[in-house]
């Protein structure tokens, strides 16, 4: 019986628990919210993280690297026994039970990789996997999301396009915002942090007992490969940072992952996070990064829609401008191929297992969040005029 009920497959119950407690807060935002996110989360999330935190290198990556070798090593061990062991159950007639040994063998071995999956799947869902399924930050901000029009729209992304004009003159005309070194990327990430912080004034549900600043990758060749300019890994709390990328899209990256690490999981909360947070910086490059976090998005819903319109916006961009958003481009062009299209897919079904399918079906649910910002601000303006 042992040999048909090992001990490893007690290891697949926190698995089970763990689908038992998302199904709950799914049903549940509210529990979700007051009990996981707002208690449970923070306490958690700051004893997994304190660690990593104190060393400026990625742990995450040696973590990933470290598995690998592990499931590497376990494939390998299991073919071992089955193909070149004896693969018997009993010692005393090998003869007459090689290949129900051998069936026992390769039993067992699917049975440990399923509980490794389960021990991953409960880690994953205690520690960060059930903030999917709390209310939305739009709950905290007084503003809904509702359906806008193609002149609202357009409005939204001039007024994005004149910040953006205004704040790249700030900077300078003449500087580079595309290279950088590694003294930059740290005053980024210190800075990414105060605006967090800044951010969780206005906001306290942003608050937390502990803030680790975003970290570079050392294979940030192979993000750009796979299309990511950040990732923040649960398992260590860390906002992992692509520094191969454009200096001025790093603060809104940064914002963006610690936004992750603040709670909030669903991709455009976290895009609206990141602007807001850059927008109120006082480093002129981080609400650059932010404006144009926010105008990319905005223009590309309203190509969508208008291209006449669109292409009057984008022409209204200073010289400048036009070529910090080339220089994107062409960054990420450069590194498109097979492995972001693997990496594309692989983001969009783990986002479609985590709950995120788009369910505002009007200019994606980043440029929505905008445009109820824009509508909140034009409705305070015309209180305070009145």
């Amino acid at each position: 019986m042992k040999r048909f009920f090992p001990l490893r497959l007690l290891f697949l119950l926190p698995g089970i628990g763990a689908l038992l407690v998302t199904l709950y807060a799914q049903g549940n935002p509210d529990w979700t919210e007051q009990v996981y996110s707002r208690m449970v989360y923070p306490v958690l999330s700051t004893a997994v993280g304190f660690l990593p935190s104190l060393v400026r290198f990625s742990v995450a990556e040696w973590w990933v690297a470290l598995f690998l070798l592990f499931c590497f090593w376990y494939v390998v061990h299991c073919i071992r026994r089955i193909v070149v062991g004896r693969g018997v159950l009993s010692r005393k007639a090998p003869e007459a039970s090689g290949n129900l040994g051998r069936g026992v063998i390769l039993y067992r071995s699917v049975v440990g990789a399923l509980a490794i999956a389960s021990m991953l799947y409960f880690a994953f869902t205690t520690l960060c996997g059930l903030n999917y399924y709390r209310h939305t930050f739009t709950s905290y901000t007084g503003y809904g999301v509702e359906q806008s029009s193609v002149e609202e729209l357009e409005q939204l992304c001039v007024s994005l396009a004149g910040g953006l004009n205004q704040t790249r003159e700030r900077l300078g005309q003449d500087v580079d915002l595309a290279a950088f070194d590694r003294e930059d990327f740290d005053q980024c990430a210190q800075d990414s942090v105060s605006a967090i912080r800044t951010l969780a004034e206005q906001y306290p549900v942003l608050e937390r007992p502990l803030y680790s600043e975003p970290k570079p990758v050392a294979l940030s060749g192979l993000m750009s490969d796979a299309g990511i300019a950040g990732i923040f890994f649960p398992f260590t709390m860390e906002s992992n940072v692509n520094d191969d990328i454009p200096l001025f899209t790093i603060p809104s990256t940064m914002t963006h992952e610690l936004a992750h690490q603040c709670g909030f999981m669903r991709e455009d909360e976290a895009n609206f996070i990141a602007y807001l947070a850059c927008k109120q910086a006082d480093d002129p490059l981080a609400r650059y990064s932010g404006q144009y976090l926010a105008f990319v998005h905005s223009v590309s819903a309203l190509r969508k829609v208008d291209s006449e319109a669109a292409s009057g916006v984008l022409s209204g961009l200073s010289l400048t401008v036009q070529y910090d958003m080339a220089e994107n481009d062409r960054f990420w062009d450069e590194h498109e191929g097979a492995i972001t299209e693997i990496s594309n897919a692989a983001n969009d079904t783990y986002l479609k297992a985590n709950s995120q399918a788009d369910g505002v079906s009007s200019y994606g649910r980043m440029v929505d969040l905008l445009l109820a910002e824009q509508r909140a601000s034009s409705a305070g303006s015309s209180r305070g005029e009145g």
